[in-house]
């Protein structure tokens, strides 16, 4: 119990702080080429109600040594991610992914673009209270994987909302800047 008697709750708030908010994050999509614009990019952002920071698995092989089994890292897995937007008033948001799942495959007419064609990189960042950047994940070569229903109910008053989830090649992580917050404050954060 050694170590019990030298742990101290001041000293552990001291050093944790306040902790980086689960609400302090920024996300604003960003649409491959060839989709109509039913909403302007930078309102997008207000619409976001949450998102999942990406997580990634590295898979195990074994081996047999000695009749001992030696585990090691094999290939990289990435996790899809889910984030959920407001409905604004004019459903804008939900045709803009309409309009991407179209692109991927066309139901009418049965045509599907070419990957290139789809995927766009996608930028989300956790921020600090001073609207800093913690870290920034950029997802490689994403998609809309799926876009879910909205569920409408005559007995609520809130804001309808619906998610849409993310499968992506890989995501890369860093704790400077890259765009995002800085390109919307125009270089003040």
């Amino acid at each position: 119990m050694a170590g019990l008697e030298s742990f101290n709750i001041e000293q552990y708030k001291a050093r944790f702080g306040d902790g980086a908010k689960a609400s302090l994050f920024y996300y604003n999509p960003n649409w491959p080429a060839g989709i109509s614009n039913f909403i302007v990019a930078e309102d997008a952002m207000y619409l976001v109600r949450s998102a999942t920071m990406p997580g990634s698995t590295r898979d195990e092989g074994t081996l047999n040594w000695q009749g001992f089994d030696y585990k090691y890292a094999t290939k990289s897995t990435y996790s899809d991610i889910t984030v959920s937007f407001n409905v604004d008033i004019a459903a804008a948001i939900r045709q803009q992914f309409e309009q991407w799942l179209n692109l991927i495959h066309n139901p009418v007419d049965n045509t599907y673009a070419l990957s290139f064609q789809y995927m766009a990189n996608q930028t989300m960042q956790m921020v600090g209270y001073d609207g800093s950047n913690i870290l920034e994940f950029t997802l490689h070569h994403a998609w809309p994987k799926e876009v879910a229903q909205i569920a409408m109910d005559y007995s609520t008053p809130e804001v309808a909302q619906f998610d849409v989830t993310f499968s992506y090649q890989y995501h890369t992580m860093q704790s400077s800047e890259t765009g995002g917050l800085s390109n919307l404050a125009g270089g003040l954060i």
